[in-house]
């Protein structure tokens, strides 16, 4: 019988932990553009769901949204922040992160590493970002209308079309360069 998490998995998802804890700690996690925070704490989450697969994606998802939780109640930032104390934010949108990246990835597997871990990386922060901003506006639409003063319609299409895309692509940069690395290594 086969375990699904060995000595190995489990140090390689407690290092992606540390690290997402890092980002989330540190100006290197977040950067804040008016009323949103640009964040890239996601990445490592999606590295694990490609590098371990669906559930391990799934476990570091959760986790993930479990310290955008911690961040919302202890050190909010930007004044959507305090929305973030609801797990429907801030838990949920967050554990299909892996899991998305990892079926991505997998339909591209034909492919070289690289590219499909690049289309794996971009599609795992738009996950990100798309269900965030899906449990926002089912939950909290206007509490973030009247916190950033401009229609929902209006602050999805400014969302989409600069920190979504910037988040996108050095998620699928970064996420293409360490898995291809880790790949490679793997075979020898």
């Amino acid at each position: 019988m086969k375990k699904r998490f060995d000595t190995k998995k489990l140090t390689f998802m407690a290092l992606m932990l540390a690290i997402t804890l890092i980002l989330d700690l540190t100006p290197l996690g977040a950067i804040p553009l008016g009323p949103v925070s640009a964040t890239i704490i996601h990445i490592p989450t999606i590295i694990t769901g490609i590098i371990l697969g669906p559930i391990a994606g799934l476990i570091m998802g959760t986790l993930l949204g479990l310290v955008s939780l911690l961040h919302a109640l202890t050190r909010p930032a930007t004044p959507l922040d305090p929305l973030f104390i609801n797990p429907l934010v801030s838990v949920l949108p967050r554990m299909f992160i892996g899991l998305v990246s990892y079926y991505v990835y997998k339909l591209f597997a034909r492919l070289k590493t690289s590219i499909s871990s690049f289309i794996g990386g971009a599609a795992g922060s738009l996950t990100n970002t798309g269900l965030v901003f899906l449990m926002l506006y089912l939950v909290y639409a206007k509490e973030v209308v009247d916190a950033v003063g401009a229609p929902f319609k209006v602050i999805i299409i400014s969302v989409f079309t600069s920190n979504a895309i910037a988040e996108a692509a050095v998620s699928a940069i970064v996420t293409a360069v360490i898995v291809t690395v880790y790949k490679r290594y793997q075979k020898i």
